[in-house]
């Protein structure tokens, strides 16, 4: 490891006074012309001033110049191009503009000599607003391109963008913490733009309610490299708008095989219970449900007796997703034929008039997610929902854990537990919104207990208060065994008492705020919906559960 000493030549887009300084995590690329994939650079000391001392490999020497490029994820074509990326999306940072945001390039040096002085390729515009309301997200629209690719030469100080879509001319700052404008004083937000003549720019100013207002600056002005440009004005207050709400559902409707293999009696079979499926349904509407123990089979009937859903989840044991089966009289006789119509799913059914279906997937919760009927076909299905009418995206999980309180059962929960967080983690890198429903086997104080579950699932909020978090106990029931009476309960969200085999088995878990005031889900009502449908008494051994979760804009 070497070190090199870097300090910042242009002073003009000073934000501390004096010059850019650096931040806590930054790096840099060096090159050499015999090293044209650079070497990383990372800060070693020297934050919150303009000269600092950064540690990493020597690029390989040989004839040529070296040459230092900031931020990290710039590139050079071994001639004279280095390539950046303006970013289109940026977190507001008081008093500067964003780690990274800034490009820079350092001039041609012929010996390697442990020193760089760094030159800026852009401007800054000091947006300084009023406007009396909380912000959740500035958008900019411009006339000419202010993100996406861009490049300089060697021995040239400006950035030239490369593209000139509509995307290109967009930039967005998120504040993670929603920042107070005043009626009287300006706040100050920092935009690193490309050095270019502007006629104007439209200001989209977003509340966290989700209500937006927009202000046209008509006014041309200039940015010029190294250089702070400072415009001013008021934005007028959003018009508060209804975040939109989706009601998830969770129901274990019980597999049909068991009219054969358990103890149920006539009045819980298949042939009775299916009505009172349909009818709730069809009452309830539900817009996205997770069901468990559902048959190929099952599905059909369910999908041929309501309207305008669609569900997708491979079975448990063969991963199908059809009718039909495998094998012949003999793997009949041995027991060994493939029947996908009584295959088990968690499969999610959804209003494809609501709902577009972006990407789908199964993966069962053993150490080799991706092996069909592993971990005894235990598997979580899931969707990347866009919500047709707002645009949102967000994953929606479905999944069941071994049943039963053997000590093999545990230790295959206390499993599932962990590898369903890694899953889904892997799964949703871009920090989306999720919601995960499922027949668990289990309290959620035992799911995010290290002991029978994992303590990540604590990350996670489970619906059934407003808090989410200071109880994992306090859950209406939801298993009732075919023997659970309760009484009191005049609608889904009221409250009542049960007695009889109960216990709180499903859950709907979410995470919102996950990372910023973009990606948000918040709580509303939950409930367990103990009705009877369709002069059924029982639909399942299990009741529906459901939630109201709020989105907040994206």
């Amino acid at each position: 490891m070497v070190e090199i000493h870097v300090s910042n030549e242009d002073g003009k887009t000073a934000l501390d006074g004096n010059s850019v300084v650096w931040s806590n995590g930054d790096k840099m690329l060096v090159f050499s012309e015999n090293d044209t994939n650079g070497k990383i650079f990372r800060l070693f000391d020297g934050a919150g001033s303009s000269n600092a001392t950064f540690l990493g490999e020597e690029p390989a020497a040989g004839a040529g110049h070296y040459f230092a490029a900031y931020p990290s994820t710039a590139s050079y074509n071994g001639a004279s191009r280095f390539n950046y990326t303006m970013p289109d999306e940026v977190e507001y940072t008081e008093g500067s503009f964003a780690v990274g945001s800034n490009p820079m390039l350092s001039g041609t040096k012929e010996v390697f000599d442990g020193s760089f002085t760094m030159k800026n390729l852009c401007g800054v515009m000091k947006l300084r607003l009023k406007g009396g309301f909380q912000l959740a997200r500035l958008e900019l629209t411009f006339d000419s391109p202010v993100s996406g690719p861009g490049h300089t030469y060697r021995g040239n100080n400006t950035i030239t963008m490369d593209g000139n879509s509509a995307a290109d001319k967009k930039v967005a700052m998120v504040c993670s913490s929603p920042v107070q404008l005043q009626q009287d004083t300006f706040t100050d937000f920092y935009f690193v733009l490309p050095p270019a003549d502007y006629d104007g720019f439209s200001i989209k100013a977003i509340h966290p309610e989700g209500g937006f207002s927009i202000k046209e600056v008509e006014s041309s002005f200039n940015i010029t490299r190294s250089q702070i440009t400072t415009l001013e004005g008021t934005v007028p207050t959003p018009a508060l708008t209804a975040r939109p709400k989706l009601q998830v559902w969770s129901f274990n409707v019980a597999c049909q095989k068991n009219d054969d293999n358990s103890s149920w009696g006539a009045a819980h079979h298949w042939d009775v219970r299916q009505d009172g499926i349909y009818a709730f349904f069809n009452t309830q509407n539900p817009d996205i449900i997770g069901v468990q123990e559902c048959e190929y089979r099952q599905r059909l009937d369910i999908l041929s007796n309501t309207t305008g859903y669609s569900a997708y989840g491979l079975g448990t044991d063969y991963g199908h997703e059809s009718t039909g089966g495998e094998g012949n009289w003999l793997n009949k006789l041995l027991g060994t034929y493939k029947d996908y119509n009584t295959d088990s799913s968690n499969a999610i059914f959804y209003k494809t008039s609501k709902f577009t279906a972006l990407e789908q997937g199964t993966f069962w919760l053993s150490d080799h997610p991706s092996e069909v009927g592993s971990d005894n076909g235990h598997n979580c299905s899931w969707i990347k929902f866009r919500w047709n009418e707002n645009g949102y995206v967000f994953y929606f999980f479905n999944t069941h854990f071994t049943a039963h309180y053997s000590d093999e059962a545990y230790a295959a929960r206390l499993a599932e537990a962990s590898v369903l967080y890694d899953q889904i983690a892997a799964i949703n890198t871009g920090h989306l919104p999720m919601i995960i429903t499922g027949d668990f086997n289990e309290s959620a104080s035992d799911l995010c207990n290290p002991a029978k579950g994992d303590a990540r699932w604590s990350d996670y909020y489970f619906a059934r208060n407003q808090d989410g978090k200071t109880s994992k106990t306090s859950f209406p029931t939801s298993d009732n065994g075919f023997d659970t009476t309760c009484s009191g309960f005049t609608s889904i969200y009221s409250s009542g008492t049960c007695s009889g085999n109960r216990s709180n088995l499903d859950h709907i878990i979410y995470r919102y705020w996950y990372e910023d005031s973009k990606h948000g889900l918040q709580p509303g009502s939950f409930g367990t919906d103990f009705n009877p449908y369709a002069g059924v008494t029982y639909i399942s051994d299990h009741w529906p559960i459901t939630a109201t979760l709020i989105f907040d804009f994206q």
